[in-house]
């Protein structure tokens, strides 16, 4: 069995709790009195297993080695995670004061696509940021460089992977034609296509949020690659922002507000990094 995802990490990297593991834990009078609950709930329990096996096939292949950082700042962590808690707060309380509920859609729905175009942003970046950073290294320097690189481009050979996995299956769907077949054996093959189209959605969503917060492993390659990127990816997202909801100042301080702020604590961590342990830009 594979080794659980860190306690500690993203909460949506945690691991999962099996419902077979749950229900087993029920007396068996119970079960038999919430069997025709269960039953009815069964598809959502299906949904529930598949975006699970995705989620630890997304943690192996993006996250288990995310914890070999070079550099850990618990500091700097606390202080991202505030800043994300208080950039939330400052949306949703603009958008119940100022917005309609077609604002709040809009608002979800941009959260949606920045999590998809994230890791699509990298991929075009991320290598040039890294090959400037082993440009800039010493010799010595620059053979783990180059190693911690492979295994970058590695990653970012698995995320496209998982897009092009939801093609094949999709178009082997068409090719195939299992209702061609007629009766129970089209209906099996039917629903086994579907269950893997479903998984390979799961596989690729749990995936692009793992690359979204590591960036392709980028603090492997060096330490100050990371808020590089988040630097570049901010001000690239919001070039194509709208202005949010509310009075002219309040929605201008919104729109430059978040990016400015992402900025600034970019720059003080590569600042701590450089200061508090060692870390030159030229250097790794």
């Amino acid at each position: 069995m594979p080794p659980a995802p860190d306690p500690a990490g993203p909460a949506l990297f945690r691991d999962w709790p099996s419902l077979l593991g749950l229900l087993g834990r029920l007396p068996g009078g119970v079960l038999l009195l919430l069997s025709p609950v269960l039953l009815l709930l069964s598809p959502l329990m299906g949904l529930y297993g598949l975006a699970r096996s995705a989620r630890r096939v997304a943690w192996r292949l993006f996250l288990r080695d995310a914890g070999s950082v070079p550099v850990r700042d618990p500091d700097v962590a606390r202080v991202k995670r505030l800043r994300t808690c208080a950039a939330f707060a400052a949306s949703f309380a603009d958008v119940v004061a100022f917005g309609t509920v077609q604002d709040i859609s809009e608002s979800l729905s941009d959260r949606w696509g920045a999590l998809l175009a994230t890791p699509w942003l990298l991929v075009v970046t991320a290598p040039v940021v890294f090959m400037l950073f082993v440009w800039g290294a010493s010799p010595g320097r620059r053979r783990t460089m180059w190693a911690a690189l492979r295994a970058s481009l590695r990653q970012l050979g698995l995320f496209v992977g998982t897009l092009l996995l939801i093609v094949v299956l999709v178009v082997a769907w068409s090719v195939a034609n299992p209702s061609r077949l007629g009766g129970s054996v089209a209906t099996w093959l039917s629903f086994g296509f579907l269950a893997a189209v479903v998984w390979s959605v799961f596989l690729f969503l749990f995936a692009s949020a793992a690359v979204a917060r590591t960036g392709f492993g980028a603090a492997a390659v060096h330490p100050a690659a990371p808020p590089v990127l988040a630097t570049f990816l901010v001000w690239a997202f919001e070039a194509t922002a709208k202005l949010p909801s509310g009075p002219t100042p309040i929605a201008y301080a919104l729109l430059i507000g978040g990016p400015a702020t992402v900025t600034a604590i970019a720059w003080w961590e590569i600042h701590r990094l450089r200061t508090r342990f060692g870390v030159r830009l030229r250097g790794g």
